[in-house]
């Protein structure tokens, strides 16, 4: 019991310092890596805003994949009621799908007490997921890092942790020391 303390101190000292790095590599169709198995551990009653940077919540599945992140935020111990969204306008014959999608959600969001702001970008490339306890996660591959799961009919394709995954990394700072510029 007396280590368990003390890691936590020291875990506790490292996020003070700003030195805390996890980093976590999925390779290629591993599995156990849903949303939840991620992030859960991040997420707690104090988390209210979260702020998504992804370029590319466009396509059917991208939009599905937020739509699940989205799930996720609000389930307990969550109490989210802020998501900023920045990612980029589909410029060719999606755009319509993508803009409906996201509308979508966000009035099911706001259904739920959520309130979802969206901002496009051109130029964004980098993926980052922010929230407001300090936790900030990088995924190379951003929500996308999924595989299309064999058939409709298939483990997985309910199941996040039992969908194999493509190769990525997750990177995870606490950020209590970061400014935004």
């Amino acid at each position: 019991m007396d280590r368990a303390e003390n890691i936590k101190k020291y875990l506790d000292q490292e996020k003070e310092d700003g030195k805390y790095h996890k980093q976590i590599k999925i390779e290629e169709n591993a599995t156990g890596f849903s949303y939840e198995s991620l992030f859960q551990e991040y997420l707690n009653e104090t988390v209210t805003e979260v702020w998504i940077e992804d370029p590319y919540i466009r396509h059917t599945h991208q939009l599905y994949n937020f739509l699940r992140f989205c799930e996720m935020l609000v389930k307990n111990p969550c109490k989210v009621k802020i998501i900023h969204l920045l990612t980029s306008l589909d410029e060719g014959s999606g755009k319509e799908q993508q803009s409906n999608g996201l509308q979508e959600i966000k009035e099911s969001l706001r259904s739920h007490g959520v309130l979802l702001e969206l901002e496009y970008s051109s130029s964004i490339h980098d993926r980052e997921i922010r929230f407001n306890n300090g936790w900030m996660i990088k995924i190379g591959r951003g929500l996308d890092y999924f595989k299309k799961p064999q058939s409709r009919f298939s483990l997985g394709y309910c199941d996040f942790d039992l969908r194999p995954c493509h190769e990525t990394t997750v990177d995870i700072f606490h950020n209590k020391h970061t400014k935004k510029i």
